[in-house]
């Protein structure tokens, strides 16, 4: 073991860390990442259980959600003056997706003690935006934010490309609602009020039966699923900026990179008093995501579609317990 690291990351900053990277975004709240630290280097694994066998069959949206794991991790060990190695995909251990080695650094200066902030604020938006659009200086920020991670976020601003998007979108949402085993796996993880789970999306995060939404808003995933316990109230909905993520290539690696890129905007976003409705519809479909790309006229491959606005603070998801998700093989 390194005794620098060992004198200068201590057990309560090791949970602090885990528990900040645990605050990340995960397809239905899954949580699904195992992080280890032995003295040395944080390793991050897929806890595959908590996997979503029918929409997420090749795992890309559970390495995308321990990806973003990944970024926070990163950004804690930076608020704590620590820089990192980050070796993706370990060639020597098929079972990790990402080894993360502390080393001594500079202080974290003010913007990255801001994005840490940003953690605690940081959540799924399901309800509407305000009327103003996201300023032109923010839609830059968040383009770099995503490239900072080797990612790429573009922006439908052409009204016929907006049109199609939306079509494709409403189309992906309508063939998985037909599917019944979507729907079963929605279920599991939206549990009825009052479940007390930590994982999952609690029904006071969206709304209940839904009705026809208006022709230029982006389709949101049915999660009361007719059951009337969805509690957020919806008066409205703006559509806001509609952005897709995307990435060069479209492999494991890909994915974490993706995931990261995500974490890294959604804070900057949040930094700035905006949110994101993240719809991972339209991407769970191959021959939807094929035409995504070929609407985009890009060779990068679409990872997720998003939604950018202003809006109020909402309460954040329940997160699972630390000692739940982190192995201390220093204990």
């Amino acid at each position: 073991m390194s005794l620098e690291t060992q004198a200068l990351l201590r057990p309560a900053e090791v949970r602090a860390i885990v528990a900040a990277a645990s605050r990340a975004p995960s397809v239905h709240n899954t949580q699904p990442w195992k992080i280890a630290w032995d003295g040395i280097v944080f390793t991050v694994a897929a806890d595959t259980s908590r996997a979503l066998a029918v929409t997420d069959p090749d795992h890309r949206e559970l390495a995308m959600s321990c990806g973003a794991a990944l970024y926070g991790l990163r950004l804690a060990l930076r608020k704590f003056g620590f820089d990192s190695t980050v070796e993706l995909m370990p060639t020597d251990d098929p079972g990790l997706l990402a080894r993360v080695g502390p080393k001594p650094g500079i202080p974290a200066d003010a913007e990255e003690r801001l994005m840490f902030a940003a953690i605690s604020r940081r959540h799924t938006h399901r309800g509407p935006f305000d009327d103003r659009p996201v300023s032109a200086e923010l839609a830059v920020r968040l383009q770099q934010a995503a490239a900072e991670e080797h990612a790429l976020l573009f922006y439908l601003t052409d009204p016929g490309q907006r049109t199609r998007l939306l079509h494709l979108a409403r189309a992906a949402e309508r063939e998985l609602r037909q599917d019944p085993r979507v729907r079963e796996e929605t279920e599991a993880w939206t549990p009825e009020p009052n479940a007390g789970r930590r994982d999952g999306i609690p029904s006071t995060a969206y709304a209940g039966p839904q009705s026809t939404n208006n022709i230029d808003e982006l389709q949101a995933r049915d999660l009361d699923l007719g059951r009337g316990i969805g509690q957020l109230h919806e008066p409205s909905r703006r559509p806001g900026t509609l952005a897709v993520l995307a990435t060069e290539r479209d492999d494991a690696k890909a994915w974490l990179v993706a995931g990261q890129a995500l974490q890294r905007l959604l804070l900057t976003a949040a930094r700035h008093g905006a949110f994101a409705a993240i719809h991972s519809q339209a991407v769970e479909l191959p021959h939807v995501r094929a035409e995504i790309r070929r609407e985009l006229s890009t060779a990068a491959v679409a990872q997720l579609v998003l939604r950018l606005g202003y809006a109020a603070e909402a309460t954040t998801t329940p997160r699972r317990a630390v000692d739940a998700i982190l192995t201390d093989l220093t204990d």
